[in-house]
């Protein structure tokens, strides 16, 4: 780990216990005990060995989509770079800061640059559907089976917002799968900004390597379209299952807390999720730090009790961060070894 990536580690832990100190402060009081005494510690060993399933759902993903594309990918080489993958998403702004530390390492594999890069997008690309359509869905049954319930019209209006931001990435996407010559123009943008001091030949040069890469890309895309369709159907099937089963975990920390399980409990808990996944992606704090802390204490205020709050944050940012970080520092330091040496 360099000195950058230790600045922001210590910036990014920093923030989350500072806001994680202040929720718990403003939150636990004398009814914070007598609400514990109900507490099923075994649905919070739960949740954390849920995440760890969600983990391998995202695993399995990389492994059968990359398969289908004919490439033999180790499925303990798909878990390392995940965690390692989770790290660098929790170190840098926004939570999706982790594709380029997928990509390198699908090409350590041994798969092509283009090829990786095609499977890393379309990871993407799943996720907004999914996503876009499970925000449709909540919303829907929001409005028509639980109608009584008055949430704030900033949550309904994010809400749909949120499906808005997903269904226009995937649009974006196929906008640009369906014409090449809008990836091509987009390389050579980022071609000449990256060689804006270079030498012609050096940006000659650069420019045709990643002309080479964009027309790999586009091979790949067209392959899932066509001999590659059980990478499609691997990649919709882990991505159903782990949003799924990553949004049922704070469910299920509620009611290892003692809340009453409820629909409606369950509806707005996924609803929040949603909410708080495209928070999480807008890039302003390192892993989403504080923003996150904040997010889950003011949607389930409105759901769980006061009392509860505080401890519900810091168990669910113990097991989607802390937990990240622990599994993401070890899985990096793998990575670093086995490059140690092969240097040697």
């Amino acid at each position: 780990m360099d000195k950058g990536q230790k600045k922001l580690l210590m910036i990014s832990v920093g923030i989350s216990l500072a806001v994680l100190f202040a929720v718990l402060i403003f939150t636990i009081d004398g009814d914070t005990i007598t609400a514990l005494k109900s507490c099923m510690p075994a649905l919070l060993i739960l949740a954390l060995f849920m995440h760890v399933v969600s983990l391998i759902f995202w695993a399995l993903r990389i492994k059968l989509m990359c398969r289908s594309l004919g490439y033999k990918i180790r499925f303990f080489h798909c878990v390392n770079l995940v965690c390692s993958n989770t790290f660098i998403a929790s170190i840098t702004p926004s939570q999706i800061g982790g594709e380029p530390v997928r990509v390198y390492e699908l090409t350590k594999a041994g798969m092509r640059g283009g090829d990786a890069t095609a499977v890393v997008i379309m990871e993407r690309v799943f996720d907004g559907i999914v996503l876009a359509v499970g925000t449709a869905i909540c919303v829907f049954a929001l409005g028509v089976f639980f109608g009584d319930i008055a949430l704030p019209d900033a949550c309904i209006f994010t809400a749909y917002a949120a499906a808005g931001v997903f269904t226009a990435l995937v649009l974006l996407f196929f906008v640009f799968a369906k014409n090449p010559k809008f990836g091509y123009a987009l390389m050579a943008k980022v071609s000449a900004f990256l060689s804006r001091r270079d030498s012609k030949e050096k940006t000659q040069a650069r420019f045709r390597r990643f002309e080479g890469y964009v027309s790999q890309f586009y091979t790949t895309v067209s392959q899932f379209g066509g001999k590659a369709k059980t990478g499609i159907l691997f990649g919709v099937l882990f991505t159903v299952l782990y949003w799924v089963n990553e949004f049922v975990i704070a469910y299920f920390i509620c009611i290892g807390l003692g809340v009453e399980p409820t629909p409606a409990l369950f509806l707005l808990s996924l609803i929040f999720q949603l909410l708080i996944t495209v928070i999480l992606m807008i890039p302003i704090t390192p892993g989403g730090v504080g923003i996150a802390e904040l997010s889950l204490s003011g949607f389930y205020a409105l759901i769980i009790p006061t009392a509860l709050v505080g401890i519900f944050v810091l168990i669910y940012r113990f097991i989607f961060y802390y937990f990240n970080l622990i599994a993401g520092f070890i899985a990096s330091m793998l990575i670093v070894r086995r490059e140690a040496h092969t240097v040697n």
